[in-house]
């Protein structure tokens, strides 16, 4: 081996991946998947990650040689974070199982009025709001790509496992797992909304 003036160290060259953790973001895309034999509909939410979250720390990943990540350490032990700009710009969608995603459900019986409570939440995280009746409860109404898209919130992270039934592949990724108001976010206009966005 020929020897050269090169090093390479994990901890501060390898590949930077996101930690799960809350960031601000932009929706920037809907797509609405209405299912004819129930009426629901199920939203998949794009959301970006906004510039605000170089003002952020976060904790700095790498190998922990099992297929996992952990917080690299520095000589005393304790966490390293690095600035959070690297994340401003990365995508991710919102998980769609009932448990994590946005559903609306039309007509519910009484006993599965539930049904809708993350739309209702993820909606209000979003800053819309639905009418209410004089006895407090809601008037849903089915969002649209225009009322929502370019909205701000804040994101939680989480790692999700996922499996293709197909060939048996299995793996993680990260994905959005619940949402909150961002109350100092300001909506992206559509042109803003494009993919590839310089940062």
């Amino acid at each position: 081996m020929k020897p050269i003036e090169a090093t390479f160290d994990e901890a501060s060259d390898g590949f930077t991946l996101v930690p799960p953790g809350t960031y601000p973001a932009h929706l920037i895309k809907t797509n609405i998947t209405t299912f004819k034999d129930s009426g629901r509909s199920v939203y998949n939410l794009t959301f970006r990650v906004a510039k605000e979250v170089q003002k952020q720390k976060v904790a700095k990943l790498v190998s922990d040689g099992n297929g996992s990540f952990a917080p690299a350490k520095d000589d005393s032990g304790k966490d390293i974070e690095i600035d959070g700009g690297f994340i401003a710009g990365r995508e991710f969608r919102l998980q769609s199982d009932n448990k994590h995603g946005m559903w609306l459900t039309p007509n519910p019986s009484p006993k599965e009025s539930w049904r809708n409570r993350n739309y209702v939440k993820y909606a209000k995280a979003l800053g819309v709001e639905f009418d209410k009746s004089d006895d407090g409860k809601i008037s849903l109404g089915q969002l649209e790509e225009s009322d929502i898209n370019g909205l701000p919130c804040l994101v939680r992270l989480s790692e999700f496992k996922w499996e293709n039934r197909d060939n048996g592949e299995s793996g993680k990724s990260v994905k959005v797992a619940e949402l909150f108001p961002w109350t100092k976010g300001k909506k992206l206009p559509p042109s803003e909304l494009e993919d590839d966005l310089p940062f």
